[in-house]
């Protein structure tokens, strides 16, 4: 065997010299936040970028277009508190007059149940009223499936009620604007109210964001509309899975709504039930919606729910 030398040097010198290196005053040695850069390719990203603090660097970035009028963007990103993080976001404008957004409940029923989105759109799907995308909508009882807020289909009021002042709503009205209430403007708007689902707290109020005591991250579904009611933000963040998406608070859901260009936004049902599904073909194959995000059920299993909000075109 060779002989190998072995050259001891005192701790403290070692320590010392280490110390001497980490406070070096060498203006081009590379601080850590010098190493992350924010790149959007998209649009979106770009927005979230340009007027928020929440993208520390963009690992993956891209827009597709779902069908006239709705575009879609899915960005996996490290956030500014260095947790990786997935978002989608469906854009829709209603200025387009063949896009609607509509309510969706199990088997196209006023009654009450639960069903995944996918299988709901199937039940709103048929030639003139084809389903492009859909998210989630309202808390509900998870044995029941009676949702927490209202529900409105078609200009039918299914359900009124409401489980507290909390309670908030997403509303389309009969001249197919957008809107987001609560509880004292209800009573001013329900006989204008064409589909509407429930929601609960308030993220942007008038375009400020609205401060909040909870701080928890969760999968998240949240929707916004601009201020003219015209464009509609719907939002999904994936969580509960580190190295993937690890969820948002309140407060960057908020900051997220408004640097896309919402001026009212609300949090739907997060958890398991976050669901951000799309048409992946024109045809009516038994397969053709698909889930984009990861649902945190089973493994990524879509969760069944009491109702959402569906994107249709519509041929007159």
């Amino acid at each position: 065997m060779k002989n190998i030398k072995y050259i001891l040097l005192p701790l403290g010198f070692t320590l010392s010299m280490l110390i001497a290196v980490g406070c070096s005053n060498d203006e081009g040695a590379i601080k850590p936040y010098e190493q992350f850069v924010a790149n959007p390719k998209t649009a979106v990203a770009t927005k979230v970028v340009n007027n928020s603090d929440l993208i520390a660097s963009i690992t993956s970035d891209t827009t597709y277009s779902v069908t006239s009028g709705v575009e879609a963007t899915e960005v996996r990103y490290l956030s500014s508190t260095g947790l990786s993080m997935k978002a989608f976001v469906f854009e829709i404008d209603l200025t387009n007059p063949q896009v609607r957004i509509e309510a969706s409940t199990p088997n196209n029923s006023p009654s009450f149940g639960m069903q995944p989105m996918t299988k709901q759109a199937t039940y709103e799907d048929f030639e003139e009223h084809k389903v492009w995308a859909g998210i989630n909508a309202d808390f509900y009882n998870m044995d029941t499936g009676v949702p927490q807020g209202i529900v409105y289909k078609e200009g039918l009021a299914i359900k009124t009620t409401v489980t507290d002042a909390l309670n908030t709503f997403f509303a389309i009205t009969k001249d197919g604007k957008a809107l987001i209430g609560d509880q004292q403007m209800y009573p001013d708007i329900k006989n204008n109210i064409q589909e509407a689902v429930g929601g609960r707290v308030t993220l942007l109020k008038d375009g400020v964001a609205v401060q909040q005591v909870d701080k928890r991250l969760e999968p998240r579904t949240c929707i916004g509309v601009n201020q003219d009611g015209t464009r509609v933000y719907m939002l999904v963040v994936d969580g509960r899975n580190f190295h993937y998406s690890n969820g948002m608070n309140y407060d960057d859901l908020a900051k997220f709504m408004k640097a896309l260009g919402a001026y009212q936004a609300i949090n739907l049902d997060g958890g398991g039930s976050s669901t951000f599904f799309i048409r992946t073909t024109p045809s009516f194959d038994a397969d053709r919606f698909a889930v984009r995000n990861w649902p945190t059920d089973n493994g990524g299993k879509e969760r069944s729910v009491a109702n959402g909000l569906i994107v249709v075109s519509v041929t007159n």
